[in-house]
């Protein structure tokens, strides 16, 4: 591996390697443009749902987005300590042994950022449905439905999977032209989703058409053991709307100064993104009584027309869109990364960790995912794979987050540019509310955490066959 200051990075010196291309703008760009997808614009009104009071929705926010930053300070460390491409494939490889960095990158790869990719690249093409009316869910050319261990299954093509396999392979094509393109787009995108969210805060602090009086009630008379439910499922809306944070850790490798970039991009990335979550949240409920948040599916885009007339609905819907769009290219630009480091490692096929001649970019993973995740747009239930992941990837944040104090002990004295604040009770508090998140979804939702290990465990025959590829082949030479 290339130290942080040289230009390139990469398997072997031989061989075409990684370009480091990126500074900490495009890294805070990536970051918060990976974590701000659709979800600060819908979900706002599924947490009012459960809890009904503006104390604690704030609350939830507030503690979804410091869990959060615990993790993000923690990742901070590992990556100015393993500053490689593929991010927790690293820390667990070091920390754990290869296996358990493979499980990472099978789940990350094809389960997550896959699925990820095709459910962001469809809601792309239903917010551009407001603009034409022929990509409409409804309008499908092929449709059929089936069960599957009990499973409905549902297979549909429109004109919304056309335009979703378009955009996905649009940000394919942006991505193998090299890190600095993709890098560039994920700048522009991740600006107008900011500036969209921004200026939809200031539209409604300005417009004199909100009430503080829609705030109330701010906090429920009594805390019941019902209240404390509901606020386990608000949360699990919200860290779904945080989710995202670990990516920028993937594309470690490709930054000019990883050891200070990458940590920085995570601590101000989120910072900033918590900031903008909890300002959207007092601005939807400065105009839409809390009561009645949760009747409003498409709550920004309500807000966005109280406040400015239905050019303010068209001006948010193209703020979502650039904000999908921008996503779904952070899914392309980071998630290739983490089977790329499996691929070069020996751990995957070797294939995957073959880099562009010319872009200098990881090219097979990505087309790769680029085709698997087109695929799964023809899925009416892509974002049940999605659930099937829940489980598995909260127990790889929890166990990436103990190798910070696994490779203190392993590696006491590597430079460690940025130590997690807090140590270890910071990073022990992430790893106990994971923990929680994780049983939690194991007693609550047994059959999809079920579905998540089995896919897991499907994985290892693979993980064996390339292992002992690798090494008949080392032993060969």
């Amino acid at each position: 591996m290339s130290d942080a200051g040289e230009s390139k990075a990469g398997p072997s010196a031989g061989a075409p390697q990684l370009l480091r291309a990126l500074g900490l703008k495009e890294g805070i760009a990536i970051h918060m443009g990976v974590i701000i997808g659709s979800g600060i614009f819908i979900v706002p009104a599924t947490i009012a749902g459960h809890l009904q009071a503006m104390g604690p929705i704030i609350l939830v926010w507030v503690v979804a987005g410091l869990l959060t930053l615990f993790g993000a300070l923690t990742l901070a460390e590992l990556s100015s300590v393993l500053p490689q491409a593929g991010g927790p494939y690293v820390y667990l490889r070091h920390s754990f042994g290869r296996v358990w960095g493979f499980l990472f990158s099978w789940n990350d790869y094809f389960i997550n950022k896959a699925g990820s990719a095709a459910a962001i690249a469809v809601a792309f093409a239903t917010y551009l449905g407001y603009f034409i009316p022929a990509l409409n869910p409804a309008n499908t050319m092929l449709k059929g439905e089936w069960s599957f261990f009990g499973h409905p299954m549902e297979f549909s093509f429109g004109w919304i999977q056309i335009v979703a396999i378009a955009t996905i392979a649009l940000v394919t094509f942006i991505n193998v032209r090299g890190v600095k393109f993709g890098g560039w787009v994920m700048d522009i995108f991740t600006t107008a989703k900011v500036v969209a969210l921004v200026g939809l805060i200031l539209a409604v602090l300005f417009s004199g058409k909100g009430s503080s009086a829609n705030f109330l009630p701010w906090w429920p008379d009594h805390w019941t053991g019902q209240m404390t439910s509901a606020f386990g499922l608000a949360m699990i809306s919200a860290l779904w709307a945080y989710d995202g944070w670990i990516d920028v850790t993937l594309t470690a490798g490709e930054f000019k100064n990883p050891r200070r970039t990458v940590p920085l991009s995570l601590v101000f990335g989120t910072l900033a993104v918590i900031a903008l979550y909890l300002a959207a949240n007092l601005a939807f409920a400065y105009v839409i009584p809390v009561q009645s948040m949760s009747g409003s599916p498409r709550i920004a885009a309500d807000v966005a027309q109280t406040v400015l007339g239905p050019i303010g609905a068209s001006l948010i819907v193209v703020g979502i869109m650039c904000s999908t769009f921008g996503t779904t290219n952070g899914m392309l630009l980071g998630g290739p990364r983490s089977i790329y480091a499996a691929g070069a490692d020996g751990t995957f096929s070797k294939s995957f960790g073959k880099v562009h001649p010319q872009y200098h970019s990881p090219y097979i993973a990505i087309i790769s995912l680029g085709v698997w995740g087109s695929l799964l747009t023809f899925s009416g239930t892509y974002d049940q794979i999605t659930s099937y992941v829940v489980f598995g990837s909260w127990g790889f944040y929890a166990l990436t987050a103990l190798s910070v104090i696994v490779l203190r002990r392993k590696m006491p004295n590597a430079e460690r540019p940025y130590k997690a604040w807090g140590y270890p009770y910071a990073t022990l508090l992430f790893v106990a509310i994971a923990s929680w998140f994780i049983y939690n979804t194991l007693m609550e939702d047994t059959r999809n955490a079920v579905i998540g290990i089995v896919l897991l465990l499907a994985s290892l025959p693979f993980y064996y066959y390339w292992t002992r590829k690798r090494e008949s082949t080392t032993s060969a030479q």
